[in-house]
């Protein structure tokens, strides 16, 4: 028994629906918060950049050591090479989680929308604060050692130990954003 198929309907036509007032002041306000998050991540990459105080070191055959001027590591220089990193993760850290939870609490509906928002503005506010920072800081003293003299005294650059630090800006703001969405439900229900 063969079923053959027939369309005698009409073709379909696909229509749009234009967006409501509503649904276009939800992406207003989504893309405010993406650009809160972008110029809070830009502050905090200059405000990184003065807190950080750099390792000096010193220019060996035309590489770059943390040395001091007799030529022995300089345990402290050393310690203090990873201190940008740590730095840089406790002021997103803590940056992440304000800006997460004020944006749940002044959101009162679409929360997908919100989540979604918040993911792309926080990782764009790391991206924004890492760029700052690092360009505002003192240029690679391993480059600038190959045309230095030897003795030559440079501070180190300003620099993310590893790029894993950069997750520290969304895992504090989808925690917090998170977190107020769980202790106030209904809140969005008027």
């Amino acid at each position: 028994m063969s079923h053959q198929l027939t369309d005698h309907s009409a073709p379909i036509r696909v229509t749009t629906v234009p967006p409501t007032r509503e649904t276009r002041r939800a992406w207003v306000r989504a893309v405010l918060v993406v650009v809160l998050f972008a110029l809070t991540g830009a502050g905090l990459g200059v405000w990184w950049e003065h807190l950080w105080q750099p390792s000096q070191g010193t220019v060996v055959r035309h590489e770059w050591f943390v040395v001091d001027g007799d030529f022995r590591y300089d345990l402290e220089g050393l310690r203090n090479q990873f201190s940008g990193t740590g730095l840089f993760v406790v002021m997103a850290l803590a940056a992440g989680a304000v800006l997460g939870g004020l944006t749940a609490l002044l959101s009162r509906r679409d929360e997908l929308l919100v989540l979604g928002t918040v993911a792309v503005g926080s990782v764009v506010a790391a991206v924004v604060m890492w760029q700052v920072g690092t360009r505002l800081g003192p240029p690679d003293p391993q480059v600038l050692a190959l045309a230095a003299d030897r003795g030559t005294v440079l501070p180190d650059n300003l620099e993310l130990g590893s790029p894993g630090a950069l997750l520290a800006w969304p895992f504090a703001s989808l925690l917090a954003l998170c977190t107020v969405f769980l202790l106030i439900p209904g809140r969005h229900r008027e």
